[in-house]
């Protein structure tokens, strides 16, 4: 009797291919749902540990991800994509894990970061304002809680590496070479 057998197929990769990988959707959706329905839904009950816990697992598995996939697709669009880096996702899960970590143990680098990512949703807040009449809103810092044990998240930032390696290793086996993604 014949059997055959085959290696489970590498995923296709492009510039922000990452993204789509099923885990990180999963953790985008677990993110999302979480801090929009979860936490309010277990506000005052036992469950309050677990919705905090899996924000901070989520947020730091999908952030590294979607930086990568940011720096990949500008290389994309400049015509200078020469494939997945694993040093980059190296640097990347380093950045978010030690920052992450920082944030949930010093006081000031948490204000840093609640006071950073308010002046960041400020544009989207003013064109709200703008586009239904309402005065221009001021630069407002996000709630941020410091609590140490929230640390137990950052080893999610290294999602980031083995899925890069995993994507080399598909780059690599598609024959792509360094300088041939704008000629795909």
């Amino acid at each position: 009797m014949l059997s055959i057998v085959t290696q489970p197929s590498l995923p296709t990769v492009s510039p922000g291919s990452g993204l789509l990988d099923p885990v990180v959707v999963i953790a985008l959706v677990g993110l999302l749902l979480n801090d929009h329905l979860l936490k309010a839904a277990s506000a005052g009950t036992s469950w309050t540990l677990l919705t905090g816990k899996l924000s901070d697992v989520c947020g730091v598995l999908f952030l590294p991800v979607l930086i990568v996939a940011g720096v990949e697709l500008v290389g994309g669009w400049r015509g200078r994509y020469r494939g997945p880096s694993v040093a980059l996702a190296v640097a990347v899960a380093a950045f978010v894990a030690v920052f992450f970590a920082l944030m949930k143990t010093i006081d000031v680098v948490g204000d840093v970061y609640a006071w950073s990512l308010g002046a960041v949703q400020w544009p989207l807040r003013a064109m709200v304002a703008l586009l239904s009449s309402q005065a221009l809103p001021s630069v407002v810092s996000v709630r941020h809680v410091v609590d140490p044990t929230d640390t137990v998240a950052v080893p999610a930032a290294a999602w980031v590496i083995g899925q890069a390696r995993v994507r080399a290793a598909s780059w690599a086996s598609s024959g792509a070479t360094k300088a041939s993604y704008s000629a795909r």
